[in-house]
């Protein structure tokens, strides 16, 4: 890895990392984005971010039952490889619409349940509701619009 690609692996794993996803999982999914060849095996991982191949194991576990990367075995080896799947960005996108359909449902059950609580405890969840049900409104919108954008663009970097 390149001082230059370790800089990137190792900026995006900490933003991943703040957000919610370990470490090393976040590290492993930030190499795949950018390694050649893009499919790489359990001990090329190992060493390329310098850990065990325990460690590996543990982190593609995670990241294939998150469906973020997918295993493959060629024809007549036995090692695996992992890879990025393709559109697997356009999914985790997509499926935000879920994510805030769901908090806004929850947000909603709670103001209900809530009833009788003090006016400001109510205008917090209230808020939050407010902020799901608007975003759950205009995802899709701008999901669309990004795609269409994505579909057009010129730069040559897209599919």
């Amino acid at each position: 890895m390149t001082d230059d690609q370790a800089a990137f692996v190792e900026a995006m794993a900490q933003h991943l990392y703040g957000r919610g996803m370990r470490r090393l999982n976040a590290r492993l999914w930030s190499w795949l984005l950018i390694c050649e060849p893009p499919e790489q095996t359990a001990a090329e991982l190992a060493d390329t971010l310098d850990v065990s191949r325990g460690a590996i194991s543990g982190a593609v576990n995670d990241l294939a039952a998150a469906r973020l990367i997918q295993r493959r075995t060629r024809r007549g080896e036995r090692r695996e490889e992992f890879s990025i799947p393709p559109g697997t960005v356009q999914r985790l996108i997509s499926q935000m619409a879920t994510v805030l359909r769901q908090g806004r449902e929850i947000a909603d059950e709670g103001l209900e349940l809530l009833g009788d609580r003090p006016p400001p405890i109510r205008a917090r969840l209230a808020e939050l509701r407010d902020v799901y049900a608007y975003y759950e409104t205009e995802w899709p919108k701008a999901v669309e619009r990004y795609l269409k954008h994505r579909a057009t663009d010129r730069t040559g970097l897209s599919a």
